[in-house]
């Protein structure tokens, strides 16, 4: 005999209760399709990074006012321009040798000295162009205006002396300093602030002439300026298609070569008590140079004007 079958109705005895919706299953991402042409399993490929540089490494007996120099020429300058205000040594087995006297000053001061490695050194100093050398001292010294009028007043002040006009690129003051120091130029000046800071790249780059000729920083660069005219000196902007040809205006030593930025020039209030204006030939296939380049060119023809003038003078 046969069982009945139970009743599947709603709210029958023994029938199964009402089922709800059925819920989502997660599902994973979907992959994006493959390429036309690539493998469906290849794994994306990697980029490839360039490795950076690498930081400078905060000593803790790294004070407020103290940089880590690097690169054989301007550490061979801080030590020979003012060893007192070096605080510690750092460098290669390879450098123990040509940097022997250093060695033997720190000894004797008892200034800290240390051989590292080379990788070592590229974390200490900051830069992979340390050279084998780098050197943690007080940062290079800056004048400001009343230095500049102080040793103008007493006839101390070397020339020709440059300003720049917006020239922010501490490689490019580095590279300036390195021709004005070939050159025999007083000082670089330029607006307080405006000015890149002497940072270790730009030191180095200058190849130790940041220990020979002072950065100045001016607060008022129009006054300063006028003030430097009432001593002797001449202010003369420099431009890519004004002025007349610099070889033809015998700049001479009491001048001040005013250099302005690539994209902006020579700015309006340092034109204003400009007493000439001279440009650099050539051939208009590029807009300027490089402020650098232009500036060993402006340098070398004041120099030039100063031994034709002494030729003439003594009639040879």
């Amino acid at each position: 005999m046969k069982r009945p079958r139970p009743s599947r109705r709603p709210g029958a005895a023994g029938a199964e209760p009402p089922r709800g919706p059925r819920k989502a299953q997660p599902q994973a991402p979907r992959q994006p399709l493959p390429q036309h042409g690539e493998a469906a399993q290849r794994p994306p490929r990697a980029v490839a990074k360039s490795e950076p540089q690498p930081k400078p490494q905060r000593s803790r007996h790294r004070g407020r006012d103290e940089e880590t120099y690097h690169g054989v020429r301007a550490c061979e300058a801080v030590f020979a321009r003012r060893p007192q205000d070096i605080v510690r040594v750092y460098l290669t087995a390879e450098q123990q040798r040509r940097f022997a006297p250093l060695l033997a000053y720190c000894a004797k001061q008892r200034r800290g000295f240390q051989v590292v490695e080379s990788d070592n050194l590229a974390r200490i100093s900051g830069s992979q162009h340390h050279e084998g050398i780098a050197i943690l001292a007080r940062a290079c010294p800056r004048w400001s205006a009343a230095d500049l009028e102080r040793s103008a007043a007493a006839n101390q002040l070397a020339g020709p002396l440059v300003y720049l006009d917006g020239v922010q690129n501490p490689h490019n003051l580095g590279a300036i300093l390195r021709t004005a120091a070939h050159f025999g130029s007083g000082a670089v000046l330029g607006l307080r602030g405006a000015l890149p800071p002497l940072s270790p790249a730009a030191v180095r780059v200058a190849e130790g002439a940041a220990e020979f000729v002072p950065v100045c920083d001016l607060d008022d660069p129009a006054v300063s300026l006028a003030r430097l005219k009432a001593h002797g000196f001449r202010v003369v902007t420099t431009s890519s298609h004004a002025g007349e040809p610099v070889a033809a205006a015998r700049l001479g030593r009491r001048v001040i070569l005013v250099l302005g930025s690539e994209g902006q020039g020579v700015s309006r209030p340092i034109a204003s008590v400009a007493d000439a204006a001279v440009r650099i030939p050539g051939t208009g296939a590029v807009e300027s140079l490089n402020v650098s380049v232009a500036c060993g060119i402006l340098l070398g023809e004041a120099c030039r004007a100063v031994t034709a003038g002494g030729a003439s003078r003594s009639g040879t």
